[in-house]
């Protein structure tokens, strides 16, 4: 009997690691298989600084996968959410290679690379996703799709998501020690988004926050396409490094404040013992003071991506507005900061339709980015990490090209 095919996402974030794993029945719905969390060390302002540390939690991860659900872990699409990953706009040209003029597969690929030939020097980055925009055809402009059509000269405008080569290599190795193989590597914000967002909404226009432990991802949309991407190196961790100092109180205690904001700011909600926290906190308790602290410092990541959107030239100018995700999407009154700071519509994240049975374990902010992951991996229908045909890929080859400066 075969073994049965699954689509397994890994997200390694700041604060933990998840697994998402997919199956497909045989009218071709996606369920979800299972599912597996563990907490994570290892991480620095999101990118691996001890691959050993890393590697044990997701071999945890990967141990409660198959042992919970029966889903063996031995390959993966994996998230990178290293704070250094940019993206960048280029532009490419060249002539059509047929005498009747027809552009064929073959002269888009030639365009793409000639944009990304005219990158600007992106020192020790390397290109992780190519995003073409927009092509021309003897300057008819702005066509989404060029093959087929007849002309002279092939023109491209791409974006372009390169990440920092070391935080690579690291992610690498942390993988390697797991023995997970890659089936491909994909930007934290972009690999949300196929779980976090409608199709509607990438085609009108919107922002997707994914507010992580250390680094907030930040991806804008429109017509179906991702425009800009870009790591905010500021998360919900530092509310609770500032609850700790505001309050005066170990960083465990403050995790547990942050975690009950709601309890704290919104009376009558629920009962909470003060005397159940640390002496200092309950003498100088204020809900003033907590919700103070709370609203500045998510005010500094949407200030942020505030300055974002002004700078790629859509602040307040996306009919989708803004869509809230991962785990500190959940932290009070956020939404209505959101909206004060960015002046577009906020809602939350609610998953992407169309999987079946176990939905609910997926259904969290959290598992925004795991689950887009498998999503991907459904979608693009990656092979199962087998290395000679994964390297057939563009971005296979600079993957080659990150793992043999491994080797001494």
């Amino acid at each position: 009997m075969a073994r049965p095919h699954y689509f397994i996402g890994l997200d390694v974030g700041s604060a933990s690691v998840r697994f998402v794993a997919l199956g497909r029945n045989e009218a071709g719905v996606l369920s979800v298989a299972g599912v597996s969390e563990q907490p994570l060390e290892g991480m620095r302002k999101g990118a691996v600084a001890s691959p050993e540390m890393v590697s044990r939690a997701i071999i945890k991860a990967a141990l409660e996968l198959k042992k919970q659900y029966g889903v063996e872990a031995n390959h993966a699409v994996v998230s990178l959410g290293e704070p250094r990953i940019v993206g960048v706009m280029s532009k490419g040209a060249v002539s059509i290679s047929r005498a009747d003029g027809e552009v064929t597969r073959e002269d888009v690929t030639r365009v793409l690379e000639n944009a990304e030939g005219a990158l600007p020097r992106l020192g020790n980055r390397e290109v992780l996703h190519e995003f073409p925009l927009f092509y021309n055809v003897d300057h008819d402009t702005r066509l989404r799709e060029a093959v087929g059509l007849i002309g002279a000269k092939l023109e491209v405008e791409a974006l372009f998501i390169a990440a920092f080569s070391a935080h690579m290599k690291n992610l690498f190795r942390a993988l390697e020690f797991a023995g997970i193989a890659v089936d491909e590597m994909v930007a934290s914000p972009y690999a949300a988004s196929f779980h976090a967002l409608s199709r509607k909404q990438k085609e009108v226009g919107c922002v997707l926050i994914n507010i992580g432990a250390q680094t907030s991802g930040v991806a804008v949309f429109e017509e179906g396409m991702p425009v800009s991407l870009e790591m905010i190196p500021v998360g919900s961790g530092h509310i609770t490094y500032d609850i700790g100092l505001g309050f005066q109180i170990d960083q465990a205690s403050a995790e547990r404040v942050k975690k009950n904001l709601s309890s704290f700011l919104e009376q009558g909600k629920k009962e909470i013992r003060l005397a159940d926290f640390p002496k200092n906190f309950e003498e100088s308790f204020s809900q003033r003071k907590l919700k103070d602290i709370v609203s500045a410092r998510l005010g500094d990541i949407f200030e942020l991506v505030a300055k974002h959107l002004k700078r790629i030239d859509r602040a307040e100018l996306l009919p989708g507005g803004i869509i809230l995700a991962g785990g500190g999407s959940k932290l009070f009154d956020i939404q209505q900061i959101a909206r004060d700071e960015l002046r577009l519509p906020v809602e939350f994240a609610q998953g992407a339709p169309g999987l079946g049975e176990r939905k609910e374990l997926v259904s969290g902010p959290e598992w925004m980015t795991a689950a887009g992951l498998a999503r991907f991996a459904a979608e693009q229908h990656t092979p199962t990490g087998r290395m000679s045909e994964l390297f057939s890929s563009s971005f296979s080859q600079r993957v080659k090209k990150v793992l043999r400066s491994l080797i001494p």
